[in-house]
């Protein structure tokens, strides 16, 4: 769903505006191939993860005309169904002797977009769910039911609301893991209310969100882990974004938010207390360069200060997003952000995580298309107060894919989809990652 203000060229989506106030949640990531590694390790920066990216229904922008989707009323519905077969060469993310095992990951999704020439609704029900032959701990089963909405009020002037329900799972090969076979699952709700508005040439958006984790152990959490019951918390954010827009694909902006994070458990069960609250600031700008290229940018500072110690962590921060087209066949999507997450580990109170990638789309000739991209992601974790001979500890973790699609008609696509991944650390003694990966896959995608 996108919302469009009137005078401008520039576009703001609810989902979107979610994921950037829910940066600085916990990674919840099942290792899976994509051709989108940028986006995907984005997504294991917020609880919106190992799922078809929620600002449509199949991962992609869908045009009109596209012979996709159908008409019910005054809505139009777009299912999609996705099944990878494939072989994952590594599949605890181990050095030697590693595990091999064939894989399947199916897909489904069913979003429901209202037509109506004022306010909007967007309804989505989509799901992951991935099998592992020869090792059924690493089997996920991933799902979100959403409801995103528009109710405008007046001219540039607007209410926006969300609310959903997202199931996703941590994994062995990604960052901030403290298990041992079977994956964390994690259970979140989020609630977000935003407000925009315009004049003339200024304009603020407003957004306020809360979200709920629930956490669920189903192996043995290692010696330096949190269980379950330690990291269930809420997470609350309120931010606001003030604007001038220069010209029509020109704009820059200010972004000032708090946020409260408070866990269930006041004590957990290392005896540490966790419970924080934290700034941010940050400027950027909004640039259109053309009708499909729009780019979005800002460098900032942040802190987390931890009630219980008095102590602070605080980090330079920038972000990059959007997409760019100027030359027709290529589509290329940055993402880049920088923030400060909570962790897992009973000597680490937080890292700081630093996400730099892009994907692309390339139209060959039709009905080819090649599809892949590259992340660089690095978590620089943080001792916790009072622990004593902690060594400093940053993981790196590198992801590259690339793919072949053969489009045999706008409804149905088809192709190899290959990714390379790799996670080192600076204290791999202290549990840190130590491996390579490679999985390869046949793609099978058809929408409606």
């Amino acid at each position: 769903m996108t919302i469009r203000a009137t005078r401008t060229r520039f576009t703001w989506s609810p989902v979107l505006g979610w994921v950037l106030l829910s940066c600085a949640a916990t990674a919840v990531h099942a290792q899976v191939d994509t051709p989108s590694p940028a986006r995907q390790t984005l997504d294991e920066q917020t609880p919106q993860v190992d799922l078809p990216d929620a600002s449509s229904s199949t991962g992609g922008v869908i045009e009109k005309g596209n012979e996709l989707g159908i008409s019910v009323g005054a809505f139009t519905l777009f299912p999609a169904l996705e099944l990878d077969l494939g072989y994952d060469d590594n599949v605890f993310a181990t050095t030697a002797p590693t595990t091999t095992s064939a894989v399947m990951l199916v897909r489904p999704t069913l979003e429901l977009r209202s037509e109506w020439l004022n306010h909007s609704l967007r309804l989505l029900a989509s799901g992951g769910f991935g099998f592992y032959a020869n090792a059924p701990t690493q089997n996920f089963q991933n799902y979100i039911l959403q409801a995103d909405g528009r109710l405008d009020i007046r001219n540039d002037f607007y209410a926006t609301g969300l609310v959903a329900f997202r199931r996703t799972t941590e994994a062995l090969g990604t960052p901030n893991v403290s298990f041992a076979q079977a994956p964390t699952v994690v259970d979140s709700v989020p609630i977000e209310l935003g407000l925009y508005q315009r004049f003339n040439r200024l304009f603020y958006q407003l957004s306020v969100s809360a979200t709920r984790y629930w956490y669920y152990d189903f192996s043995t959490i290692s010696s330096l882990g949190l269980p379950a019951g330690s990291r269930d918390r809420m997470e609350y954010e309120e931010k606001i974004k003030i604007g001038y827009e220069v010209s029509e694909n020109l704009a820059f902006f200010i972004t000032p938010g708090i946020n409260q994070r408070v866990y269930v458990d006041t004590v957990n069960a290392a005896g540490q207390e966790r419970d924080s609250t934290g700034w941010t600031i940050g400027v950027g700008a909004s640039v259109s360069l053309g009708p499909k290229s729009t780019l979005e940018g800002s460098i900032g500072t942040t802190s987390q200060t931890y009630t219980a110690t008095g102590t602070s962590t605080s980090a330079f921060t920038f972000g990059l997003s959007g997409t760019w087209n100027g030359y027709e066949p290529l589509t290329l999507r940055p993402a880049f952000l920088r923030t400060i997450n909570e962790s897992a580990l009973t000597n680490y109170q937080n890292y700081v995580s630093t996400l730099m990638g892009i994907d692309f789309t390339y139209d060959i000739h039709y009905p080819w298309k090649a599809v892949g991209g590259v992340s660089y992601n690095t978590a620089d974790y943080t001792p916790a107060a009072g622990v004593a001979g902690v060594n400093p500890r940053t993981d790196y973790f590198v992801k590259a894919s690339l793919g072949l699609l053969y489009e045999i008609r706008p409804q149905y696509s088809i192709g190899p989809v290959y990714e390379y991944t790799q996670g080192w650390s600076t204290d791999v003694a202290a549990g840190g990652p130590q491996f390579t990966r490679n999985l390869f896959s046949i793609r099978l995608v058809a929408r409606r």
